[in-house]
């Protein structure tokens, strides 16, 4: 296990990291992380990071960390971190415009704020989408604060991430088969070309994804690809481009086109996950 910070700052000095290197964290804040999880991670002192969103700490949920909870925690070495002050849906709104975005800024500045005021001034500039959803504009304002995003679709870290969607593989409910999820933390990430892939947010019921890889010669040419888990058939362009489009209209809300190819020198699969919110057009 390492340290998200160590992690995050081995990736941007474009370092190595130790293989099958895994960084923990949870999203919301809820109690039990107090309860059940750190004492657990403590003993066998694996590091974690908590997103906090703070209204619901402020406002005292029953079922939430409490402020002093937070403060023992972070003072023995857990990262506490932004999750939003109200933990809203924050690009589903009928009009992303300025006043939407100056919204957006202040709920994820009074939520550092509170972190802050409560913690001291070690917090770290990162915030998570709350439920993983994120547009362009989003990601831009928190390339102009100055802020590293977490979302919540699966894949691993490398230096071609970009750093405000970082992805992360869950690792609770359904997704918590320890068989299947080592599959997971042993595959490495598909060098997809970041910068060229379309933005979450769209209207489109088929979505298209076109995915550009930088490199190649590792990966198999079987493309193993899912549309919400239901396998799919994905097309190559050429050697260094495939599509991958839905077999039928996707309902409005989250949805994630995932795709693996083997690796052709080891016992591990290249993982790449595109992230969709299909949400009406109203601007």
């Amino acid at each position: 296990m390492v340290d998200l910070q160590d992690a995050v700052k081995a990736i941007q000095n474009q370092q190595p990291l130790p293989d099958h290197a895994v960084a923990i964290t949870f999203d919301d804040g809820y109690g039990n992380i107090y309860d059940n999880a750190w004492p657990l991670l403590k003993e066998f002192g694996y590091p974690f990071t908590v997103f906090i969103a703070t209204d619901a700490i402020d406002q005292k949920y029953g079922d939430m960390l409490s402020w002093d909870q937070i403060r023992e925690m972070h003072a023995n070495g857990v990262t506490i971190a932004n999750h939003s002050s109200d933990h809203a849906y924050l690009v589903r709104h009928p009009k992303r415009d300025d006043t939407w975005l100056a919204n957006t800024r202040q709920n994820i500045e009074h939520a550092q704020t509170r972190l802050t005021d409560e913690l001291g001034t070690d917090i770290p500039r990162w915030f998570a989408y709350p439920y993983g959803e994120f547009n362009d504009a989003l990601r831009s304002l928190l390339n102009e604060m100055d802020y590293i995003g977490f979302a919540q679709h699966s894949g691993g870290l490398w230096h071609g991430t970009d750093m405000r969607s970082i992805p992360r593989f869950a690792a609770a409910g359904i997704y918590a088969n320890t068989e299947t999820l080592l599959v997971k933390l042993k595959s490495k990430p598909m060098p997809v070309d970041e910068t060229l892939l379309p933005d979450m947010l769209t209207s489109e019921k088929k979505p298209q994804l076109t995915a550009s890889l930088l490199e190649t010669s590792d990966l198999s040419r079987a493309l193993n690809c899912f549309v919400d888990g239901h396998w799919q058939d994905a097309g190559w362009q050429d050697d260094n481009h495939f599509t991958l489009t839905s077999s039928s209209e996707l309902s409005d809300g989250r949805h994630r086109y995932n795709c693996t190819s083997q690796s052709r020198s080891g016992d591990f699969y290249y993982w790449f996950s595109k992230p969709w919110l299909i949400y009406p057009d109203q601007r």
